[in-house]
């Protein structure tokens, strides 16, 4: 009767902290959602997006130069890119 007593004891203990787990896990996924979407949050993502693009196109037109032929190759490739992404 100890081990039934024992596993019936694991199942409770389970269900009951799975609910109140899941419960807690969607608060906090709803407020991480929330603090994402906020329009302080997405500027400063659009804002991280140009400048990523921007040191990218930069970086592309150095080593372009660095290349044989002057780059003209490289750099009409990187605006391409950047375009197609947009």
């Amino acid at each position: 009767m100890g081990k039934a007593t024992f596993i019936l004891g694991l199942g409770v203990g389970y269900v009951l902290g799975s609910r109140a787990g899941r419960e807690r896990y969607d608060q906090l996924k709803e407020r991480a959602t929330g603090v994402w979407n906020s329009s302080r949050v997405q500027s400063k993502v659009d804002a991280a997006g140009q400048t990523a693009k921007s040191a990218v196109g930069s970086a592309t037109q150095k080593v372009g130069e660095r290349m044989p032929g002057g780059g003209s190759d490289a750099s009409a490739s990187a605006s391409r890119q950047s375009a197609s992404a947009n």
